[in-house]
C-alpha cells in the first residue's frame, strides 16, 4: 500500500470492489468485468454493471430535465395541433 501511495487502511478487496465500478463506469460489459476479475459467474460482474447503468440513467434523467428546462419554446406551434390535414384525391 505505502509503494501504491494508498491509505495504509485500504484493503484487496475494496480495491477490486473499485476497479470493477471502474471499469462498470467505462461502459466494459459484464463478460469484461468477469475476465478482469477473475469471476466465475456472470452474476457476480452483473452487480457491477447494474450499479453502473443505474447512476448512469439517474445522470441521464437530470440531464433531460435541464435541457427541457432550458428549452421552454415549444418544438411546435400550437395553432396546428389537433387539426387533420387535407389529402389530394381519392384514397382506396
Amino acid at each position: 500500500m505505502t509503494d501504491a501511495g494508498l491509505p495504509l487502511d485500504c484493503r484487496p478487496h475494496g480495491l477490486r470492489k473499485t476497479f470493477g465500478r471502474l471499469l462498470a463506469d467505462a461502459g466494459a460489459t459484464a463478460h469484461q468485468i468477469m475476465a478482469a476479475l477473475g469471476h466465475l459467474t456472470l452474476a457476480e460482474a452483473e452487480r457491477y454493471t447494474r450499479e453502473a447503468d443505474r447512476r448512469r440513467g439517474g445522470r441521464h434523467a437530470i440531464q433531460k430535465l435541464e435541457d427541457y428546462k432550458a428549452n421552454r419554446n415549444p418544438q411546435t406551434s400550437s395553432a396546428s395541433l389537433g387539426k387533420v390535414a387535407k389529402t389530394i384525391g381519392d384514397s382506396k
